[in-house]
């Protein structure tokens, strides 16, 4: 019922996205009360009505630069805006260029096939499927800001960073569904399908049955059971590994103070704690070279590092990293490592990295699978905070 409503209410701002629509005048369509409607409504989608309205206008402005000549100043007109300066200011916000300088970006980004030397299974793929359409990544996003990017988040972190391929069944400009096609210079693509209906998550599973060497996950709404797509998924003989995208959804937290036990982020002079800590086995090399680089202002800098200490030791280390994409910033817990099994430095760990997040104005999410009993998985989350906000279903042959 709720979901219903909620689409109703979409439906209703998108059918007046020329104007400036009221929260009143979008709860009173879909017979909510105000107060109720704002926190629903941002439940389901990641934004308030207002703020929905605001970014499905912008993106559905950017939709006409790129497809049309219509004059900058009519685009803005059209789209509520009471001055060209005003709908430029919050174009830049929202896409980081002016309305120009994206007509220009997209105007000269010609939509061609990559040479053949490279991206090899890509191309291989996308020719054996000639019913896709490449798609332009801004037009992916596009999708995701305009439909839930809670629920799409990591979709939208592997399209901005990723190096991959975006095809439809659809129509390539006003997308309703679409995959991205990844293939880490090898012969096997790994995909990510991005839909919101089961018939259209089911064309797109009767494709990648023609498809060899492959793996691929979707995302979907924890509350909708898709019998008829998990019919499709038993005749292929695919297996498919369960898990949880998971978020903080509240808007402060309560960092425990315990006798002993001291946590803070961690900076380029803490190497050595650090060293000590992967010398008593409580992480790999690898995680130690990658805080190294990103201390060093290299590699991922979006990758911070906090510590735990008990007598003046590192007993426990986390590594959330920070990703920004539009108005989005997401940290991902990423891994939590802890030499002790005291549930009190565990929790103050935990508690201190959300608390900062928050602090930087980022959700703040963590991917699960469903049988994970660490102290990253789905149980030991939800103690600390975290709902379960999609299904992440990853399949394989």
């Amino acid at each position: 019922m709720e979901k219903t409503l909620i689409e109703k209410a979409i439906k209703f701002i998108q059918g007046g996205s020329k104007e400036n629509l009221s929260l009143q005048e979008i709860a009173d369509k879909a017979g909510f009360s105000l107060t109720y409607f704002d926190a629903l409504f941002k439940k389901h989608t990641g934004y308030s009505p207002v703020e929905y309205s605001r970014v499905y206008k912008l993106t559905r402005s950017a939709l006409e630069l790129r497809k049309t000549d219509k004059k900058i100043i009519d685009i803005a007109l059209d789209f509520g805006y009471e001055s060209p300066e005003a709908f430029a200011r919050a174009f830049k916000k929202f896409y980081s260029l002016s309305p120009s300088e994206y007509r220009e970006k997209y105007s000269n980004d010609a939509i061609t096939w990559k040479d053949l030397s490279s991206r090899v299974a890509i191309n291989r793929f996308a020719n054996a499927n000639p019913s896709l359409k490449r798609v332009n990544k801004e037009v992916a996003l596009d999708f995701i800001f305009t439909n839930n990017p809670v629920l799409f988040a990591e979709d939208a972190v592997n399209i901005t960073v990723g190096d991959c391929e975006i095809f439809t069944l659809g129509e390539s400009e006003d997308l309703e569904h679409f995959l991205c096609v990844s293939d880490y210079n090898n012969e096997r693509i790994v995909i990510d399908l991005i839909c919101v209906s089961e018939r259209d998550a089911i064309a797109y599973l009767k494709l990648l049955a023609k498809t060899e060497n492959y793996s691929f996950t979707m995302r979907k709404n924890t509350y909708e059971e898709w019998d008829s797509f998990n019919a499709e998924v038993a005749k292929l003989g695919l297996v498919c590994r369960y898990g949880y995208d998971m978020v903080y959804t509240d808007e402060q937290i309560t960092v425990p103070s315990y006798n002993g036990i001291t946590v803070r982020e961690l900076v380029k002079e803490d190497m050595p704690y650090i060293q000590s800590f992967k010398s008593r086995g409580g992480c790999g090399e690898n995680h130690l070279r990658g805080l190294q680089i990103a201390f060093e202002g290299k590699g991922n800098i979006g990758e911070k590092a906090y510590g735990a200490f008990v007598n003046n030791e590192i007993v426990c280390l986390a590594t959330p990293v920070l990703d920004t994409i539009r108005e989005l910033s997401k940290y991902d817990i990423g891994a939590i490592f802890s030499l002790t099994n005291d549930n009190k430095v565990i929790e103050a760990t935990w508690k201190y990295v959300i608390d900062d997040c928050i602090k930087n104005g980022a959700i703040i999410g963590n991917a699960n699978a469903k049988e994970d009993t660490s102290i990253l998985g789905v149980a030991y989350s939800e103690k600390m905070g975290l709902s379960k906000v999609a299904e992440v279903r990853r399949y394989s042959k």
